[in-house]
């Protein structure tokens, strides 16, 4: 389990792994089986008791000893834990030993731990976990939901963060709700974190909320699913949220963007169109059309690379708009884009990988964006620029600089 307590953006990790694994193959070999692997106490009320016994056994042909039984650091004070199995112990094969677990709440909220079982097989880490929930009257007094009721973040390459997702906590009453526990939890936890304003202790009135807006960091390939678990006093039970995405590779960019440049009008041009390009190289667009000498990468329209987004291209609307071409891929500036007069919208041009809080990942370039103002709108002009050295000379000659807008592939 990993657990995040959110307080003021801040996040506090707790790790508890479990696992069972049992070992078989030909020949003689010492064996571990254990009855059980995980005690789930659910919600008990408080200064009650609760027990739970494993049996641990010698299932193969040879004896093994115990290297190490201890209670895990992490485990809450309400657990109490009493065995015969012993470091030092050794067990022959068939004989067994017995590990019991006392869970005695006496504060609301749920609460883990675990007691480690090392030995000298060949699966020598092994965990018994346990988890539980203390309850009082407060129980069940307010309701949680999610708005959304689940979080899917879609494909997004290993080892890049997406851009954010936002979650309401929303209590449904009647009464205030304080959360005591924000944790996420599952088998790819650490793949997400969150920021907002849902803090531990901090009250929900009835009928408000508070958000979390959480992020996706693919570690490896493949779905990666989690959980974020809420606890509270007065909830019934536990609320909890599922959390999703798939963690993607790209394939290689089948798609070169050519900038022109018209030094006429001051204006430059981009395609990712070859045959396009050709008309313009050939002087179908007039002879003072030429290349910069600038280029990057992307992917075509119907290469739906992993991670990609299309690209929205506008020119301005003749003779009320810009001279120039405006690109993006933010969906809500391309619609905003849209509906403006003063541009025309030519279609999606390619597909890139977006930034994420104004930052592109490792193996991919900064396509920065630049405005120019001029007196009236048809002087206006936009470029978009990978060169550093290039973008220091946009600056020097008065454009602005609007920041990173495209991650293009190294």
């Amino acid at each position: 389990m990993v657990e995040i307590l959110i307080d003021k953006l801040s996040v506090r990790v707790l790790l508890v792994l479990a696992c069972l694994a049992i070992a078989s193959s030909a020949g003689a070999q010492a064996r571990f089986c254990a009855t059980n692997s995980t005690f789930l106490f659910g919600d008990r009320q408080i200064s009650s008791s609760t027990s739970a016994t494993a049996t641990i056994s010698n299932c193969g042909d040879q004896s093994w000893s115990f290297t190490d039984v201890s209670v895990d650091p992490a485990t809450g004070p309400a657990y109490h834990v009493s065995a015969s199995c012993k470091t030092g112990l050794t067990l022959a094969p068939g004989a067994a030993c017995s590990v019991t677990v006392t869970f005695a709440p006496t504060v609301p909220g749920q609460t883990s731990g675990a007691v480690w079982l090392r030995n000298t097989t060949s699966t020598p880490d092994q965990l018994l976990t346990f988890y539980g929930r203390g309850v009082d009257s407060q129980a069940g007094t307010a309701t949680l939901s999610f708005s959304p009721g689940a979080l899917s973040f879609g494909p997004q390459m290993v080892g890049t963060q997406s851009p954010g997702l936002t979650v309401q906590l929303v209590n449904q009453g009647p009464n205030p709700l304080t959360p005591s526990a924000l944790v996420v939890n599952g088998p790819a936890a650490y793949d997400y974190s969150a920021e907002g304003t849902c803090n531990v202790g901090t009250p929900i009135a009835a009928g408000k909320s508070c958000a979390l807006i959480f992020f996706f960091t693919p570690a490896a390939l493949g779905s990666r699913p989690a959980n974020l678990v809420v606890d509270s006093p007065q909830l019934s039970s536990l609320a909890i949220l599922p959390i999703g995405g798939v963690g993607t590779s790209l394939t290689a960019p089948d798609a070169d963007v050519i900038e022109f440049y018209y030094p006429p009008r001051d204006t430059y041009f981009l395609t990712a169109s070859p045959e396009e390009a050709a008309y313009i190289d050939g002087g179908g667009a007039g002879s003072a059309w030429t290349r910069t000498g600038f280029h990057f990468h992307a992917w075509t329209i119907d290469n739906a690379a992993a991670g990609s987004v299309p690209v929205c291209r506008f020119t301005g609307t003749p003779n009320v708009g810009a001279d120039s071409h405006f690109y993006t891929g933010d969906a809500t500036e391309c619609a905003l884009v849209k509906a403006n007069p003063y541009w025309f919208y030519e279609g999606l041009a390619f597909r890139e990988p977006l930034p994420a809080a104004g930052q592109c990942p490792s193996g991919t370039i900064s396509v920065v964006r630049f405005f120019r103002p001029g007196g009236d709108v048809t002087q206006m002009r936009h470029r978009y620029v990978i060169n550093p050295a290039e973008a220091q000379r946009m600056r020097a000659a008065g454009w602005l600089e609007e920041g990173p807008v495209f991650c293009a592939p190294a």
